[in-house]
Parts: C-alpha cells; sequence; structure tokens
C-alpha cells in the first residue's frame, strides 16, 4: 500500500506543476488551500502561518529571547557574586536529628573568639576592622587573619627560621606513600625506596632550578632551625615528619641525634644533659617510677639545677603565677622543680636519643635525615621500634605513629599499606615576595621543583617494579593540580558540545539547523537558571550545573523528531506538497510526540519536588524546568529555524546534487565527497520510497523482519535479563559504606588526597558535642538562607536541669567519663576506632603541672602529648570553686604564718587549697548561677587562657573555645545554653550501617552517665547518617512514584491503557536492569547514586513513548503493521537522539573528577539500555500482545480526532 500511495503522489505532482529541487511554492491564502482540498485541520493555523510566513522574523524573535534571560541571569550573577550559588552541605531539614545539629552550630556561634569558627562554608571571611572589636582588646589583625594576641613576645625570626609563606598559609608539602599489591610499607625494600626518593628530594631536589641556576632544596629551601643560646650559629636544615626518622636509630643515626642534642638542637634545655646512646631510663629517676636523690643525678644536671635555683631565689617572687613567660620550665622554689621531676620520672621515661617527635627530652630539633645519616634499621632493631610505637606508656612514640602511619596501623601484625611525610619551606613568616618567587619561578616550569619531582618519582617508582606509589602535593601545586584536572575535563564537557554539534550537522545535514539546535539545548540552561534564580528566587547548587549533559541527549531527541517528521511528510503520510500545509503537518505530529514525552519527563522529575533533601529536590525541579524550556525553545526557536533553512538557506544549494562540494550534506557536502568513490552516485530525491534515508528503509525492513522473527527469544532473554538484575540488586546493592571519591584515583593528587581524608587526621579530630537548652523535638525556631543565619529555639526547662546540684554532679561524671580509658566493659577512649573517645588509653586524667595548679588553681596538662579526649566547661569552675572560692583564704599568703591551716595548705612554698575539683558535689542553683555569670569567673577564665597561650598550649584555647562553654541570659540571672564535647574516633567515611551503629554508641555513653539531664548528642557523623537514609528513601519512593506518573502520563497522552501498561513494563525494565547493574560496576547507594536512581526514569522514557505514541496514532489496524509503522517512522528519531547523548556521556568517561566520570557513566548505561531495550525488547513486545484495532482504548481519554494527512487514494 505504501507504494501504491508513493506512485499516486508521484501522479498528483506530475499534474499539478509542484516545486522541485528546493523551490519556493506560492505563498497560497487559507481559502486556496482549502480549495485545493486540504482538510482543515492540516491548513497552518495562526501560530504556524506565523512561522512559515516571516521565518527570518520567527527565529530571530526566539533567539533574542534567549539571549535576553541569559543577559538577565549574568545581571543576576554579576549582581550577587557567588551569593546566588549554594555551598551548604545539604541536610533533611524536616528530621530532628538534623535539626539538633543546626540548631546547636548556631547557638555554638554566638560565642566566637578571635578565630571565627569553621561554618559548613569553610572558614568565614574577616577583616581587620571586625577582628580588632572582638575578643576585648585581645584579637590582633596580623598577616591577614586575626588571631590572638601574643602573650609573650617573640624574638625576630632568624634566615628560614619560620614558615615561608603562599598566600594565608604555610609553604607546605606533603607526600602520601602507599604500598600496592597488599604490600607492607614497613618493608625493607619499600623503606629503602622512599629513602632513595627523599635523599634526593630534600637535597639537590633532583636538579631543579631556579631561572638558569640548580637551586638546591636543602641550602635554599628547607626550614632552618638553631640551636639553643647560640645566636652567632648559621643554623641547618630543620627537622623533617617522615616516615624513616623512627627507624634511623642505627648507630650512625644514634651518633647524629647526640651531636645535635648536644651542640644545642633541643627544645628540652638542661634536661638533655641526662640522654644517653642506650635505651634506658631516664638518670634522675628510680625504676619504681620516684625520684632519686640529688647526689645520684648527673653532674651537669645538678650544675644546671643549682643554678636555675640561685636565680630563682635572687629574682622577686610572684605568687600570683603572673611570670607567664617564663614557661613551664621555670621554677620559683625547689618544690616546683621536685614538683615537675616527679611527674617526670613516674612515666618512667626513656633518655636514649630519639628522632623528631620522639621524645620530649631526647629529640633532635634538627635531625635532617638526607644529610644527617644514612641506613636504616631492620629486623629485631626495627621490631623494637615498633614496639615503641605501640606502646601507649611512650606517649611521645605512640604520638608519632598516629603521625606518619595511616590510623589503622596494626600493632599486632605490624602492617599498613599507607605512611606520610610532611615538611615546610622556610622564611620569615611575613615576606610574601618569597612566597611568590618560590610559588611563581622554582616551582613551575620544565625544570622546575615539581616537574623534576614528577620524573624522581616515576624513576622511583618504577625502579620498585610496581611496589610503591608515592603521590606529593603542596601548598604551591595543589591549586595547580585540581586545575589542571578540571581544566581537562572542561575541555572534555566542550568536547562532548562539540561532538554533540557535529553529529547532529552530520544527521541534519545542515550546519545552520545543528547550530540553532545546539543553541536551544545550551540555552535552555541559563534561561532556566534565570528562572530559577530571578523569579523563583532560588540558589543554584553544583548538581543542578550538571542538568546541561542530561538535557543533550533530551534536546537533541526532540531536535531530530521535529526534523524527521518535516522530512517524512512528503513520504511517510499523506500530506500535501505544500510546503507550509507540509509543516503544519510535520509540527502537530513532533509537538504531540514532543508534549507526551516532556509531559512524562516533567512528571518523573517532579515527583522529587517532595524529597526531603534539598539537593534531591532542587536538583529535581530544576531539571524538570531546563526540560520544559528546551521543548518550548524547540517548538518556537527550532521550528522556525526548520522553515528559515527550507525557505531561505536550502535554495542556496538548489543547483547542488549530491556528492559534490558545497551540496547537501554535512560539512558542506565534504562527507558525501568522501563516501563518494566508495559506493558512487547518490540518488536524487524522487518522491518514491526510495526518498528515505537509509536508517529508516533499515527500520522497517531488515531490523523489523529480524525483531518480528525472533520476538518470542528477544522476550525471553530480556524477561531472563530483568529477573536477573532484580536479584542482582536485591542481593548486592547496598548502602554506600563512604563518600564518593574526589576524582580518578590513577590521579596522584586525587589518590592523595583521598588517603589522606580516610586514615590521617589532617583537618583535626572530630568531636561529638553533648547540649543543654535547646528545645529537644522542635531546634530550630527559623531556618535561614544559609546555615549560618539559622536560629535556635531554646528552652529553659532543658538549660534548668543542669544548674541544680545534682544536674552539676552528673555533668562532671559524664566529663570525667573518659577518664576510664580504654576499659573492657565499654572501650571508652583509646586511639583506636573500638573506642568512642579518642585519647590516651590508660585510665585516669592526665597529670597537671603541679606548681600552676598550686599558685593558680588552674589546670594545665604537664604532659604536651597527653590527650584527655574531652573539653568540659565544668571541670574548670569545678576547679575555680577548689582553689578561688573555697581556697579565697589562700590567695596571696606567702609564708606559713599567714597560711590558714583550717581551709589551706602549707607545702613550704605555696598556700593553697584543701579542697580539690574532686570535692566539689555541687552547689544550690542560685549560687551556681551567681559564680557561673561572676565577674571573678570570668576574670579565672581569661587568665587560664592567657596561661594556656604562654605555656605552648595556645591550640587548646582555641579548640576550647568552640568545643565547650555557656551562655547566660541578658540579666545574668540563668544559664541559657551550655555544651561540652569530646574527640570521636569515627572515620571521616561511614556506611549507614556504621553512622547508625555509632550513634547508638554514644546514645548509650550519654544515657549510661548522664541519665537525668536529658540534653542532646551531635555530631556532623549524622548528617551524613540522616542524608544517606533518606537518599534511598528518595531514591526508592522516587522510582515508584516516576514509573506511576509515567504510566499515568503515557494513559492520557494515548487513551490506551494496553499502550500505557506496556510502556510501564520497558520502563520499569530499564530501571531493573540498570538498579542490578550498579553492584556489579562497583557502585553502592551513595548520594550520587541516589540522585541517579530519582533520575533514571524521567531520563529512560523518551524512546519508550515515541514508539508508542506513533503506534498507537498509526491508520495501520493489526499489530505487525503498527509496529513497523512505529519503528520505520520512529526508528531513525530515537536512534540518532540516543547516539547524541551517548557520545555525549562517552567523552565524560576521560574526565578525572569522580562525578562526572560516574555521571557519565550513569547517562551512558541509561540511554544505552532504553534504546536497546526499546529496539529490541519493547518492539517484540508490541509484536506479540501489542493491542490491535482499538483494543485497550479509554473511551473518554481517546483523542477525538487523529491528526490526519492530506490522503490522495481516498479523495
Amino acid at each position: 500500500p505504501a507504494r501504491v500511495r508513493a506512485q499516486q503522489r508521484e501522479r498528483e505532482r506530475e499534474r499539478s506543476s509542484p516545486s522541485h529541487g528546493g523551490e519556493q511554492t506560492p505563498d497560497l491564502s487559507l481559502h486556496r488551500l482549502v480549495a485545493m482540498g486540504v482538510p482543515a485541520d492540516v491548513v497552518p493555523t495562526k501560530w504556524e502561518r506565523f512561522m512559515t510566513g516571516m521565518p527570518l522574523c520567527s527565529c530571530c524573535i526566539w533567539f533574542w529571547f534567549g539571549i535576553l534571560w541569559l543577559i538577565i541571569f549574568l545581571i543576576k550573577m554579576f549582581a550577587e557574586g557567588d551569593a546566588i550559588f549554594s555551598f551548604d552541605q545539604q541536610s533533611v531539614q524536616s528530621d530532628v536529628i538534623v535539626q539538633q545539629h543546626y540548631a546547636f552550630m548556631a547557638a555554638r556561634q554566638e560565642d566566637e573568639g578571635c578565630v571565627l569558627p569553621r561554618t559548613d562554608r569553610g572558614p568565614q571571611e574577616d577583616s581587620q576592622e571586625a577582628c580588632e572589636g572582638r575578643g576585648e582588646g585581645k584579637c590582633e589583625w596580623k598577616n591577614d587573619k586575626c588571631q590572638d594576641k601574643e602573650v609573650c613576645a617573640r624574638p625576630e625570626p632568624r634566615e628560614r627560621e619560620s614558615f615561608l609563606i603562599i598566600g594565608d598559609s604555610a609553604a607546605w608539602v606533603g607526600i602520601i606513600y602507599e604500598a600496592l599489591n597488599d604490600g607492607n610499607i614497613l618493608d625493607d625494600d619499600i623503606l629503602g625506596y622512599i629513602d632513595k626518593f627523599e635523599n634526593k628530594l630534600l637535597t639537590d631536589a633532583n636538579g631543579a632550578k631556579m631561572g638558569s641556576e640548580v637551586s638546591r632544596w636543602d641550602t635554599d629551601w628547607c626550614k632552618k632551625t638553631y640551636p639553643a643560646g647560640d645566636n652567632s650559629s648559621s643554623g641547618k636544615c630543620g627537622a623533617v615528619s617522615s616516615v624513616l626518622n623512627p627507624f634511623s636509630l642505627n648507630a650512625a643515626g644514634l651518633e647524629a641525634l647526640k651531636t645535635q642534642v648536644d651542640s644545642g638542637y633541643t627544645a628540652a634545655g638542661f634536661f638533655a644533659c641526662m640522654c644517653t646512646l642506650e635505651d634506658t631510663l631516664c638518670a634522675i629517676c628510680e625504676e619504681d617510677g620516684t625520684v632519686k636523690a640529688q647526689a645520684q643525678w648527673p653532674t651537669c644536671f645538678k650544675d644546671a639545677v643549682d643554678q636555675i635555683m640561685q636565680a630563682a631565689a635572687n629574682a622577686p617572687q610572684s605568687s600570683s603565677g603572673d611570670d607567664q613567660c617564663s614557661g613551664s620550665a621555670s621554677f620559683a622554689s625547689r618544690s616546683d622543680l621536685d614538683g615537675m621531676l616527679a611527674g617526670l620520672c613516674s612515666r618512667k621515661p626513656s633518655c636514649q636519643y630519639a628522632p623528631p617527635g620522639g621524645s620530649t627530652i631526647c629529640s633532635s630539633t634538627g635531625f635532617y635525615r638526607p644529610t644527617d645519616t644514612t641506613g636504616l634499621l631492620t629486623g629485631a632493631g626495627k621490631d623494637a621500634i615498633v614496639d615503641r610505637m605501640c606502646d601507649e606508656n611512650r606517649p611521645e612514640w605512640f604520638s608519632l605513629r598516629q603521625t606518619v602511619l595511616a590510623m589503622g596501623f596494626d600493632c599486632a601484625t605490624r602492617t599498613t599499606p599507607f605512611a606520610r611525610t610532611q615538611f615546610f619551606a622556610g622564611g620569615d613568616g611575613e615576606d610574601e615576595e618569597m612566597g611568590k618567587q618560590f610559588e611563581d619561578e622554582y616551582v613551575p616550569g620544565m625544570a622546575g621543583w615539581f616537574a623534576r619531582e614528577q620524573m624522581l618519582e616515576r624513576d622511583i617508582e618504577r625502579e620498585s617494579d610496581g611496589k610503591l606509589r608515592i603521590m606529593l602535593f603542596s601548598a604551591a601545586t595543589t591549586r595547580t593540580q585540581f586545575l589542571n584536572i578540571l581544566m581537562i575535563d572542561g575541555i572534555l564537557s566542550i568536547g562532548s558540545l562539540v561532538l554533540v554539534w557535529s553529529y547532529m550537522w552530520w544527521t541534519l545535514e545542515s550546519c545552520f539547523l545543528a547550530s540553532v539546535a545546539m543553541f536551544e539545548i545550551v540555552f535552555s540552561l541559563p534561561v532556566a537558571m534565570a528562572l530559577w534564580t530571578v523569579i523563583l528566587q532560588q540558589k543554584i547548587s553544583f548538581f543542578q550545573m550538571l542538568t546541561i549533559y542530561m538535557i543533550l541527549g533530551i534536546g537533541a531527541d526532540d531536535a531530530f523528531i521535529l526534523y524527521d517528521a518535516w522530512l517524512q511528510a512528503p513520504h511517510g503520510g499523506d500530506g500535501p506538497d505544500d510546503w507550509k500545509a507540509r509543516f503544519a503537518w510535520a509540527y502537530r505530529r513532533a509537538f504531540r510526540a514532543m508534549a507526551v514525552t516532556t509531559a512524562t519527563t516533567c512528571g518523573s522529575f517532579l515527583i522529587g519536588a517532595a524529597s526531603p533533601l534539598p539537593q534531591v529536590r532542587d536538583f529535581c525541579i530544576f531539571a524538570a524546568v531546563v526540560v520544559l524550556v528546551d521543548w518550548l525553545f524547540c517548538i518556537s526557536l527550532f521550528s522556525s529555524a526548520v522553515a528559515v533553512h527550507h525557505v531561505y538557506i536550502k535554495p542556496m544549494f538548489s543547483g547542488k546534487k549530491k556528492g559534490e562540494c558545497c551540496g547537501p550534506g554535512c560539512c558542506c557536502g565534504c562527507c558525501r565527497v568522501m563516501q563518494k568513490p566508495c559506493i558512487g552516485e547518490f540518488p536524487e530525491p524522487s518522491g518514491t520510497e526510495l526518498d528515505k534515508r537509509w536508517l529508516e528503509r533499515f527500520s522497517e525492513g531488515k531490523l523489523f523482519n529480524c525483531l518480528n522473527r525472533f520476538r518470542i527469544p528477544c522476550v525471553v532473554v530480556w524477561v531472563i535479563v530483568i529477573i536477573s538484575m532484580i536479584a542482582s540488586a536485591g542481593a548486592s546493592l547496598r548502602t554506600a559504606e563512604k563518600a564518593a571519591p574526589i576524582g580518578r584515583e590513577s590521579l596522584d593528587v586525587i589518590r592523595g588526597f583521598e588517603i589522606l581524608l580516610s586514615n590521617f587526621q589532617i583537618f583535626g579530630v572530630p568531636t561529638t558535642s553533648m547540649a543543654w537548652g535547646l528545645d529537644e523535638e522542635d531546634p530550630i525556631d527559623e531556618w535561614g538562607d544559609t546555615h549560618d543565619d539559622d536560629v535556635p529555639r531554646l528552652s529553659a526547662a532543658s538549660a534548668a536541669r543542669l544548674v541544680t546540684p545534682e544536674g552539676q554532679s552528673e555533668l562532671l561524671r559524664l566529663c570525667r567519663a573518659a577518664d576510664l580509658g580504654n576499659d573492657e566493659e565499654a572501650a571508652t577512649r583509646c586511639d583506636t576506632r573500638s573506642c568512642l573517645i579518642l585519647g590516651k588509653g590508660l585510665e585516669g586524667r592526665c597529670p597537671a603541672n603541679e606548681r600552676v595548679l598550686k599558685e593558680t588553681g588552674i589546670y594545665v596538662p604537664s604532659e604536651m602529648s597527653c590527650n584527655s579526649g574531652r573539653y568540659c566547661f565544668m571541670e574548670d569552675f569545678a576547679r575555680y570553686w577548689a582553689y578561688r572560692v573555697e581556697g579565697e583564704d589562700c590567695i596571696g599568703k606567702t609564708s606559713q604564718a599567714t597560711c590558714p591551716t583550717s581551709t589551706c595548705i602549707w607545702d613550704g612554698t605555696h598556700c593553697y587549697s584543701k579542697k580539690t575539683e574532686d570535692d566539689y558535689t555541687g552547689l544550690p542553683s542560685s549560687d551556681f548561677i551567681q559564680h557561673l555569670g561572676s565577674d571573678k569567673f570570668k576574670a579565672y577564665m581569661e587568665s587560664r587562657s592567657d596561661l594556656l597561650q604562654a605555656t605552648g598550649w595556645g591550640f587548646s584555647v582555641q579548640a576550647e573555645k568552640y568545643n565547650t562553654g555557656f551562655q547566660m541570659s541578658s540579666g545574668g540571672d540563668a544559664l541559657t545554653f551550655a555544651w561540652v564535647s569530646f574527640n570521636a574516633t569515627y572515620p571521616s567515611q561511614n556506611s549507614v550501617e556504621d553512622a547508625n551503629e555509632w550513634y547508638d554508641r554514644w546514645e548509650t555513653f550519654h544515657d549510661k552517665h548522664a541519665p537525668n539531664i536529658g540534653g542532646i548528642q551531635t555530631t556532623e557523623l549524622y548528617l551524613f547518617m540522616v542524608t544517606q537514609r533518606e537518599m534511598v528513601k528518595a531514591a526508592i519512593m522516587g522510582i515508584m512514584l516516576s514509573l506511576l506518573i509515567a504510566f499515568i502520563v503515557m494513559m492520557i497522552a494515548t487513551g490506551n491503557w494496553w499502550v500505557a501498561c506496556l510502556g510501564l513494563v520497558n520502563i520499569a525494565g530499564i530501571t531493573s536492569v540498570f538498579l542490578g547493574l550498579m553492584p556489579v560496576i562497583g557502585w553502592s547507594l551513595g548520594e550520587n547514586e541516589c540522585i541517579f536512581l530519582i533520575a533514571v526514569v524521567g531520563l529512560s522514557v523518551d524512546y519508550t513513548v515515541h514508539l508508542l505514541h506513533v503506534y498507537n496514532h498509526s491508520e495501520e489496524t493489526d499489530r505487525t503493521n503498527r509496529t513497523r509503522h512505529a519503528l520505520g517512522e520512529m526508528g531513525i528519531s530515537v536512534t540518532n537522539s540516543a547516539i547524541t547523548t551517548l557520545l555525549a556521556a562517552l567523552i565524560l568517561f576521560g574526565c578525572g573528577f569522580y562525578f562526572f566520570l560516574q555521571f557519565g557513566a550513569f547517562i551512558f548505561l541509561v540511554i544505552g539500555f532504553s534504546i536497546l531495550m526499546s529496539i529490541t525488547f519493547l518492539i517484540p513486545l508490541m509484536l506479540l500482545i501489542g493491542p490491535q484495532g482499538d483494543q485497550g482504548n479509554i473511551p473518554f481519554l481517546k483523542m477525538t480526532s487523529k491528526t490526519k494527512v492530506h490522503n490522495l487514494e481516498k479523495q
């Protein structure tokens, strides 16, 4: 029948003098068109006549419409800057755990020190004016940042004694080492390769040049150290934090350490004279942990003590502890010294010379291994070092292990795959010019430091035969390294657009149409952004930017549908020869097809609008807006462009034949010119079936025949695949155990940062906080535009529980519970993830500096390496009560005669309170409030901060400001908010199951030690836990509801429930296959994957809906011919659309950042299976069980009129 109709059309054209070769037909009026016998519904409407009567005007209007919205968006962006983009961590605002966390963050921010706390967006912006207005004059603006004023003036740094500054940070260099193939980083051969690498890098830097001259690291750039008390020394390269240092204690290494310590390269002062080459107890200590008699002390130590005591006797005494700048190593009396020595000997310390960080007494500050020693310990010697690093009774060695080896180091098997080294370039801490010189002249270039280092990396890795991987990044290179990856990814992204444009040019055979189609696709994004930011007043997130890759396929699909309908009008239906009526026929057919797919896709995406997750909700709504805008552009701009091409552009080439230069086809006919020698002459249009393109002929010919023949095997195979994939998803698909990686592991900077984040504590220790004073059920009063603007809802009842005597005591018990250490019952505190709290595993609190405690009532740990694991203002209040309230009569008493014996103790030098913090059992509520809000307690806390700063504990002051505190009412008569925190051991990356377990363990800890005071416990990990949990829920619900929406839209659009069911089966099959494939390719249900699952239905509906739409509106009645018609008419459109999308996604496989790669894989898999299953599963299904005649029609939904075309046979 089709051939007969074609012959009839050919005869009619011969009789009616039609236009040929692209020539224009006369502009027929509406009456004349009707008089010719054109049915009224094919006569162009006013809108269609506008596009065909003034195509150039219409095209320009819509082009400038897109430009206008782009300008609006750019104005908005330039006016508000990055404020239109959202950088906040997205969260489930409806979940009470999330509300508690952000309410706690908002309430805590009100108490700010000199350094503004980090927020979810990172460091807050600060200014000199704002800095000087904080901290009651105790803050200063220095080096472009706000910091506490130095209590004690520091001498001017000597040459390269301070850090070289790049931007606003020190010029650090970090190296990560990874033992490959299940190797151990501590194997002798691997440590040997590391030694080779560092020896070369830290000396001549592998020949790196500054300009034309070789610039050695050890002579020109290393951070230097100087011997104590020797102002004439030129110094030497300072110690490097290297995994090699602990294993350098061979004879040569010990001798180098001895020489350096004896020369003054030590921070221990006269204590260092006790150091020896043997691993023995310090000479002043007995085996039982007591102090020897002075007569048994080494002569050097005894003489130094006598000199210090004489100096202390001659100096004016300070009973108030104001002599802060003397530090913890100065002593006002012999009792001070005895207290210090007693604390030292109680630890039974070794006084063997030690590598940097291995001892507070005998470490060298100038041990620079590449120039100071050679060789490494092996065998028993190395095992002895590992034993020290695993011994909690040696806190310095224990801490050293945590610095250079991964947190997962197994002391039982002595294995770990990771280690790190860190060092700094030296400067004066302020010279920006030197930093710029380093960053701009020494590091870059083919002969620069970084390029030479990369060459050295490759040489050592090659020499190790694949056993070792070296990953270096630094302050001077990290930004460039990431920008290089981003630049490559950007080029690939642009390349995907160019590739899509090229393919569209080849397919549409018009550069103009391909360019307009790309404009339609690309400009749908800025127009949608303008609508999103200007009209809807929303912020743009990272995920929304990626809709460009998704709309590439959807937009190309719409363009192909419209243009293919235009080409098929003369022979694919019964369209008239008049081009305007032909345009109307094509436009209406395409309009309906595109409207159905757009409605289905938008509906599937809009399901996500109900998600409690802002990033999911915003992504889905924005994606629906982009799809809608693209459809509007297609039915206006691209439709007009088709008319412009027919009227103005195609006639320019009317004299050219196919296969000639500048003739029809891609690249001005050049593609056909190159094909001509292979396939011969190209047939000219004749108005017959031969006018169909080869893909159309193939689709309704060989492909259809093959599918018809093997329809049952095709359906069976796909049913088996679908069932298998459902089983795979059910058995293997799990929630993500960690956050998505940053990028490809093959990239050193990416892999290195992944290892740092998951195995080393480089961004500080995570904390779990417990707070009182918030409404526990509804803690957020108002959500802000960012989390910085959130307003918490306070609860007087919650805070009131703390101020009772019982509440005070219970809070103290909660804080002191950390001192249980690594107890067998609960594993409370240790340095592994078996415990809740990160800190020393031994029971008891860290020993105090007794002199300072007696003099001031202020607790200063005597051991810098001791980690109590907690921050608790209540402990400071208990000490204040003991020493300043109960011991008030003791303050200022300088003799035994004036020291009251009833409340005070006289130890020969100090008069101090009999009461200690352990005697505190709580005060009456009114007294507690009065003391807590008093100026005396405030002054006590300020003195404590100053003293900690002066004694080297400044880092603790900053941490405590953020991790513990309280707030009083404006009248000072009530406690409104309070919090304490604990260092946590949980890793930075967890599965949902792990996060739930951590939450339950902390809840148990809170309920066990503070069962009656209530409060909340929160940490950032819980945001991940809730988000992942809601992500999975949103993904499951999104898929189900999207399938339902797709079914409803298909049923309404087709008016046939049978056809809609076939579409639902195919789309559900595509979704099931993708779900089952996820665990096969190593994906789990993380944040990215859940968003993919929500979008999978929206992406997979197009081809199914297009084929079913044509099937349902076919003039044929039996399922075989209807299926042939659907495949012949739509096969070329959906195939070209799929190829376009697959090409765009394929380019993303080369990206370095993981999300781009993963997003490309997602699009490639979904579109790939969509086209594959639509052709090889849906078509056989239609052949087997597709409705025939009026089967499945829903009378009240079935359209009363179908698109009719001019049928000459019926006339």
